[in-house]
Parts: C-alpha cells; structure tokens; sequence
C-alpha cells in the first residue's frame, strides 16, 4: 500500500518529537517503578537478572515510495508571432482563445506595393538571364572576356536574389500559424502600422500539456526522464504520463530542480496555469511498519530503533525513514525481520542482555 505524504515535514516533525524526548528523557530515568512489570529494578547494576523488555516481530515488506510535490499545468509550446516585414494589419482572422490549425492564417497585412516588387524583381531576371546567355556565347567564340562573363553571372545571381525575397515578403504579408495551437493573446488592432519584428500575437500549445513541479537535490538523483509518474488535478482527476524533463540546474533561491511530466490533453479542456499534484513512483524495496513512539536518538542524534537480536542482546538499528502516516512510520535499511522492543527501550542499551516477552 503506498502512503502519501510529504516526507521532509513528516521526518522534520518525527525527529523533533523525539529530540524533545531525548533531551526530558533524564527526569524519569529513575523512575523504576513505573516500568517494574517489564523492566525489573534497573536501579540495582548489581543485579544478574535480565532486563525484561516486550518485544514485537516485525517482517518486511514490499514499499514502493513515491514522491509527490504541487505544481502546476504548463503548455508544452508556447510562441510569440512577430511581424517579417513592415507593414498595415488589415485584418484579424481570429479570435482570442481559438484553435488555429497549422499553416492558418492568423493575420494579414495590406499588400501595399510587394506584388509590383515582385514583378520588378521577375522582370529584372528576365533580363540578367538575356544578357548572361549573350555574353556566354560571346565568351565561347572569343568575342568576349571572362571578366565579362562573370560580371553577367554575378549580375543574374542577384536579380534571382531579389526576385526570392520580394517574393517572400509578398507571402509574409500573410502571418501564419506555424503548429496548431490557441490564440492567448493580440498585441495588435486592425489599422496598426508595424515595423519588422514587432510582436502580432501570443499562441500556446496545449497538447500536451505539462505539469511542472520542483523536486529536491536528493530526488533528482534518483528520477530519470522518460519515468512513469502520475498527475492529480484540482478536480480530483488523475492522468498518467511520463517525465520529459529534469532542469540541470538548481533554484538559486530553494536549490530545487525544475521536473515536466508530459500528459494527453486531446480535448483542450486541461488549461495552463492551474494547480496540479505530481506524484512519480520510485523502486520499490524492503521496509517496515514501525510506531513513531518506538525510535529512538543516540547522542550524536542518530535515528533509529532497538531490537532484540536471536541471543536475546539489545542491539540498535539506524533507521531510514521512506513514508509513513499518522499512526506509523515506514522505514528502510533494516533487516528482513526483527524483534523491536515496544515496552522498555528506555531503560537498556546495546549490548544488554534481556529477557523478553512476546506481543500478540
């Protein structure tokens, strides 16, 4: 069963718990009598009875942790339409919010005198190509220099030039969509007078679309782009997709990573902008269910657990905590089974030999 929660809050508030306990815990360290039914008189170092201790058997199972972070939906393309030549907006073909299909005209400009430059520009090759073929004949019987010869090539080459870019700039007078995607936005009114580059028109992809989250240094390290993860939207809606993107480079304010999991949006209805969790499923492996009320601090504040090993000796266990709840904890790095002392952790170390009782 996986546990969702956000594990650097839950380990946070589990290590404080217990650090407060660590530091109060030499006020009731003499208090024998409370624990006198498992723990016998621990005043008395003398004494060769064994400790008694509660113990609970403890078998690992599969845990598939995962990390689960809030983000938010992203177009997976979005682009700025900028003028290629000045020029009048006559008219505007969309609206805002529309779906424009690919290669749609979006905007048009007035003509003005491009379709006569264009012609200028054909005649003038009909020209150069009259005058290079004179001067290539003329250059085979002699009559004419190779210097000659080249000034009229050079001469057809440019006039061809010419002619490709009025031509274009009469095609550019039509500003097209260049992949399917929704208007979002117009930076222009019919009858605005534009220079080379200005902005026309601001569109966005939405298929498909993207969730974009931030993940800590230490899961970066263990997620890989083309991983399976899973996106929960507002409306309680979950989509599957796969992780296309994991930035290089960290926040400088946070020292997070940018993360984009890819999702199907065919209907559009999915927009930008909107919260969204991110939760991608890491490897599955070994761990166990243990009371947060059972870890325990060494004095250097390293977390863990205390165990009964098979000659019934106190052995304790660093612990890696990977999920949990409320009630319990889940943990990693221990062994496939455990004997975990549930009743008078408190009152033997490493090394002490118990006597134990079983929980049922």
């Amino acid at each position: 069963m996986n546990l969702k929660f956000s594990s650097s809050v839950f380990i946070a508030a589990t290590i404080l718990a217990l650090a407060a306990i660590w530091l109060l815990s030499g006020q009731f360290s003499s208090d024998s009598k409370k624990s006198s039914e498992f723990t016998g008189n621990v005043e008395d170092k003398t004494s060769l009875a064994p400790t008694k201790v509660r113990v609970l058997n403890s078998s690992a199972f599969s845990y598939k942790p995962e990390i689960q972070v809030t983000g938010e939906t992203q177009a997976s393309r979005e682009i700025v339409l900028r003028t290629q030549i000045a020029g009048k907006v006559k008219q505007i073909n969309s609206n805002k919010g529309t779906l424009i299909a690919a290669g749609k005209s979006i905007i048009k400009l007035e003509k003005e005198d491009y379709p006569d430059k264009v012609k200028e520009a054909e005649a003038r090759v009909r020209q150069r190509e009259l005058e290079f073929a004179a001067a290539k004949k003329l250059t085979k019987k002699g009559f004419r220099s190779e210097t000659k010869y080249a000034e009229s090539l050079a001469n057809l080459q440019q006039a061809r030039a010419m002619q490709k870019k009025s031509r274009q700039n009469l095609i550019n007078t039509d500003i097209l969509s260049p992949f399917e995607a929704i208007i979002s936005d117009y930076y222009v009114e019919k009858g605005d007078v534009l220079k080379k580059g200005d902005p026309v028109a601001h569109m966005i992809d939405l298929e498909p679309i993207l969730i974009k989250a931030f993940i800590s240094e230490k899961h970066r390290l263990v997620i890989k782009p083309g991983a399976i993860a899973h996106g929960i939207l507002m409306n309680g809606t979950k989509r599957t997709g796969k992780i296309r993107y994991i930035s290089p480079i960290a926040e400088k304010n946070t020292r997070t990573f940018k993360v984009e999991m890819e999702i199907a949006n065919e209907d559009k209805k999915i927009a930008e902008g909107i919260t969204a969790e991110l939760i991608i499923p890491l490897s599955s492996q070994p761990a166990h269910r243990i009371s947060a009320a059972l870890f325990s601090l060494t004095s250097n504040g390293e977390l863990g657990i205390k165990v009964v090993d098979g000659n019934d000796f106190v052995d304790f266990l660093p612990v890696k905590i990977l999920g949990g709840s409320d009630k319990e904890v889940v943990v990693g790095g221990l062994p496939q089974t455990l004997r975990v002392i549930t009743v008078g952790q408190g009152f033997v170390q490493s090394g002490d030999k118990v006597q134990t009782f079983t929980e049922n």
